[in-house]
């Protein structure tokens, strides 16, 4: 992973400018900081101000492990592109896949139910119901290395079986076989006749994408981690309003010149 401010990485902004390209983020982490209760997560109103500015110039998507409903309530804007529940919502999804999810997530919530026992004494652990996925979070528990342990007992032997992803302090259930994230970018990119795209992420969700064998596709990890399949990484999330400011500069200079000559 290469830093994205070192000079291989500002060339490589340099040139998504003069290429039609899909801009693409994550919610949580990326655009949005980590927060204990994910009820709490906002978007700052300047990041909001340069996204809006972006989307603007070129299309921008918003994939994230969220509903689509929720992230709708959290922007100022409306964006090219709102894809929900990990690729499941937005784009190629049939009524018969989204209903098909929804029981799925049913019939587990049921089973965890039964199951959950001593976890009820761990106020610090809940399950975060998106219909179509399940987010079961222990960013609040106080032994977070017990509670992950715990979870990972309650969900073994769930029918069917579900899809695991590990987050920050927080487990994925995703139905097998159900969209995912890289799915969900290159339908997009599809859709739109695009052969590039640039996709900024922060955790193992975010993988799908990040090892997609597609050398079109320029990835982003907030945060340097030595596994993960992203070419370039930044150092913190605040840094992300930098790539989009950016971004926006290249792109609004590039525009001017054009309308000049």
């Amino acid at each position: 992973m290469k830093y994205l401010f070192s000079e291989p990485g500002k060339n490589l902004l340099e040139s998504l400018t003069f290429t039609k390209t899909l801009y693409a983020f994550d919610f949580d982490g990326t655009l949005s900081p980590i927060v204990k209760n994910p009820e709490d997560a906002t978007i700052s109103k300047s990041i909001l101000a340069s996204l809006a500015e972006l989307s603007d110039l070129v299309p921008v998507a918003i994939i994230s492990g969220r509903s689509i409903k929720d992230l709708k309530t959290r922007l100022g804007f409306e964006p090219s592109y709102l894809i929900g529940n990990h690729g499941l919502e937005g784009l190629g999804s049939t009524k018969a896949s989204i209903e098909a999810s929804r029981e799925i997530c049913e019939n587990w919530k049921s089973q965890l139910n039964a199951r959950w026992g001593s976890l009820k004494n761990d106020s610090g652990i809940f399950v975060e119901d998106k219909m179509y996925s399940l987010a079961l979070h222990y960013r609040k528990s106080r032994n977070k290395k017990q509670a992950r342990l715990n979870l990972f007992e309650k969900i073994e032997n769930l029918e069917p079986s579900p899809r695991i992803i590990l987050g920050k302090s927080v487990m994925n259930l995703i139905p097998v076989g159900a969209p995912h994230k890289g799915v969900a970018l290159l339908e997009l990119m599809m859709v739109l006749e695009l052969r590039s795209a640039f996709y900024i992420g922060d955790d193992d969700t975010d993988e799908d994408v990040f090892s997609l064998p597609d050398e079109g596709i320029i990835t982003v990890r907030v945060g340097s981690k030595k596994t993960s399949h992203a070419k370039f990484f930044v150092k913190r999330q605040s840094e992300v309003h930098r790539i989009i400011k950016e971004l926006t500069h290249r792109l609004q200079a590039l525009a001017k010149k054009k309308k000049i000559s």
